[in-house]
């Protein structure tokens, strides 16, 4: 589901439970976590003040009359209203409209998530049952979910030990990510503990890692310091860094400080210092100058530019242009322009024309070049056709001859004698020869003897 189509009260309530920096060869199964556990939020405001739960119009025609609302927001408050309402006091009802009365699409699952949860707080075996009535797939692991997270608001340790016992699969994590969510926003220690005691592994990080987020949401030291004292190893360092991340989205100073004074966490700190450059660089830079050591403020800087690079590439090269120099500044314009280039050549390329210095200026193009050309050859090169000869012209065709070698060699060559600037038209003539040669001798020896005029050029 895509977090854009549900009502703004409803957006921030979505989590991602990928597992971050400290994900091991469990990326593709928590991406499928993250797809189901993201469509069972337990939305902060439930019932408009002008509608009540009790309701004497017909469900179904109140339901048409809904579905028919056209501003998406309204509509799935609406539903949501609705769905609490026939989950409290009709839920057999409420199932039936489910089913029959719904296109299978949002709107559906709209309803069906709060319905669910709210029959099930009071009806968790009967609403259970009735998931069995939704086709196999994703909408019955959403049904899944949904339930035992209305179970778990009153039963969390039934509802866990009905999930083992009953559920298999993304059914098993998706509903044990759920309830360890609802868990911990109660009893986070208990859920933690409780989480520890799946034997999967796999259901181990399903579970712990909706409880580190949701507690951390509430305590952010109190989850890291629990972290901290678990086992070294691939689980400490993937709830750690859940509890850490977490943390600095609300208070990145204060999670930065305790990473400081616990050293084996200081792996840590440059994707902490990025949380709190995308909210405050300057503040952040202030205290990196401070508290760490120069080397060290420089790696924090260096990470700062890269995340925000990701959101805000022109905001990110100006503050880089700014604050960092020598070799952090070379290494972080190169990751900035090669990210910017793969999704807005142009915009990039004429931010990097505008860098005094000619060495950082030609290696911020050689990195939006290579970049543009690897993500789009074809733009890029009926753009590169278009240039006058000059230095801008040769660096594009030196980063084209780069990709095409490997592939193309004889291309990659021809395209390198077309350039104007002398000495780098035979630096890469000499590079790519001599890389060919080893590789094909007799091809790259035949093309040599077609041009003449180069021999002189790459031959030692």
């Amino acid at each position: 589901m895509n977090p854009n189509h549900l009502p703004a009260f409803l957006r921030p309530l979505f989590r991602s439970a990928a597992a971050g920096t400290a994900a091991w060869g469990l990326a593709a199964t928590l991406t499928m976590h993250q797809a189901h556990c993201q469509v069972v939020p337990a939305p902060v405001v439930e019932v408009r003040k002008t509608e009540t739960l009790a309701s004497h119009e017909d469900p179904s025609a109140r339901l048409v009359s809904i579905l028919k609302i056209q501003n998406i927001d309204q509509r799935q408050e609406r539903l949501i209203t609705l769905g609490i309402e026939m989950g409290s006091t009709n839920p057999e009802r409420g199932m039936q409209m489910f089913q029959n009365e719904f296109p299978p699409a949002l709107d559906q699952q709209i309803f069906g998530v709060p319905m669910l949860r709210h029959w099930a707080a009071k009806q968790p075996l009967a609403a259970l049952a009735a998931c069995q009535r939704i086709p196999e797939g994703e909408r019955r692991a959403l049904a899944y979910s949904a339930s035992l997270a209305g179970w778990a608001t009153a039963a969390p340790q039934e509802a866990a030990a009905w999930t083992l016992k009953n559920l298999f699969g993304i059914y098993r994590r998706t509903a044990i990510a759920r309830i360890g969510q609802v868990w911990a926003s109660t009893a986070p220690r208990k859920a933690a503990e409780w989480a520890l005691t799946y034997s999967s592994e796999v259901d181990q990080v399903f579970s712990l890692s909706e409880v580190i987020e949701t507690w951390a949401d509430i305590y952010g030291r109190d989850a890291a310091e629990w972290c901290s004292q678990l086992p070294p190893g691939k689980l400490h360092d993937l709830a750690l860094s859940k509890a850490i991340f977490r943390w600095a989205d609300y208070f990145p100073q204060t999670a930065i400080e305790w990473l400081v004074k616990h050293p084996d966490a200081l792996w840590l700190l440059p994707r902490v210092a990025a949380r709190w450059g995308q909210q405050d660089p300057t503040a952040a830079s202030a205290w990196l100058d401070k508290n760490v050591s120069e080397a060290t403020a420089q790696e924090c800087r260096q990470a700062m530019v890269l995340e925000w690079a990701n959101y805000n590439p022109p905001v990110a090269f100006e503050w880089a242009d700014k604050a960092l120099k020598g070799s952090p500044r070379e290494v972080t314009f190169s990751a900035i322009f090669s990210q910017w280039g793969s999704e807005y050549p142009q915009e990039a390329r004429l931010s990097a024309l505008k860098l005094k210095d000619e060495t950082e200026r030609y290696s911020s193009l050689e990195s939006i070049f290579m970049s543009w050309g690897t993500q789009d050859m074809e733009s890029f090169n009926a753009w590169l056709k278009q240039q006058q000869p000059g230095i801008e012209r040769d660096i594009g065709i030196e980063q084209m001859a780069v990709i095409l070698i490997p592939t193309n060699p004889a291309a990659a060559l021809s395209e390198v004698l077309t350039m104007l600037t002398a000495a780098r038209r035979q630096r890469a003539l000499t590079q790519h020869y001599q890389d060919w040669k080893r590789n094909e001798p007799q091809a790259a020896e035949a093309w040599l003897n077609e041009h003449p005029e180069v021999v002189k050029l790459v031959t030692p």
